[in-house]
């Protein structure tokens, strides 16, 4: 890593810590990319929330477009390395691909080098770095740089309030996803055990959450409980 680059990671460093959104700070580190990863000609920021990626920047719109390719066929070198927590280097010339129609949209698009790498903050991946190339497919050295930028993006989201709060959303969404599963167990359970309808079996439900000062999920989750005890 020649000194140049050295200086202008620390540069990039010091920009980051006086950003004051998470937006503006991913779009410092994948224009930083395209200036400091040898053969980048675009980058773009995709967040895994729950799992699920989102782009929150990106530096040329061919870029996002091939983002955008991977979200509709669920796969691409994105996706498998946000799956993998590992870097993955795609030369798109090659006829023997893992991706065959992510692969047709970027030689559509002129690309020959795609690079993407995990940023991880302790067990999770929170975002990738995906890299484009339109001069040729990326080396060591390139997925070497990229690894550096990769952390600071760890470092920016974990900081990043927004990204607490859109996390806090979808996995309060997956609890409430969860909970109605099973008040819908719990109420079927009590249909068939009391020979009720759904709506007194519901009722049923609401009546012992006020009794026992408790709530509709809690009791819910009582009622499967001794079921699956009594089998």
């Amino acid at each position: 890593m020649t000194q140049d680059l050295i200086d202008a990671l620390q540069e990039l460093a010091e920009v980051l810590q006086r950003q004051e959104t998470l937006g503006a700070a991913l779009a410092t580190i994948a224009e930083a990319a395209t200036t400091s990863v040898p053969r980048c000609d675009a980058a773009t920021v995709a967040l895994s929330i729950e799992g699920r990626p989102i782009t929150a920047a990106m530096t040329a719109r061919f870029a996002l477009e091939l983002d955008l390719v991977q979200y509709d066929t669920h796969d691409g070198p994105c996706l498998t390395s946000l799956r993998t927590m590992s870097s993955l280097r795609l030369d798109v010339a090659e006829e023997d691909q893992a991706f065959p129609h992510f692969t047709r949209e970027a030689r559509l698009r002129g690309v020959r080098g795609v690079l993407s790498v995990p940023a991880t903050w302790g067990d999770d991946v929170v975002a990738t770095l995906n890299l484009y190339s339109r001069t040729g497919p990326f080396d060591e050295t390139a997925v070497s740089v990229a690894a550096v930028l990769s952390a600071q993006v760890a470092i920016a989201v974990s900081r990043s309030p927004e990204f607490v709060a859109a996390r806090s959303v979808v996995e309060q969404g997956q609890r409430d996803l969860e909970d109605q599963a099973q008040v819908q167990v719990a109420t079927g359970l009590l249909m068939v055990n009391e020979a009720c309808t759904a709506e007194q079996a519901e009722g049923l439900l609401r009546s012992a959450a006020a009794q026992d000062e408790e709530t509709v999920v809690e009791i819910a989750q009582r009622i499967i409980d001794q079921h699956h005890r009594s089998r």
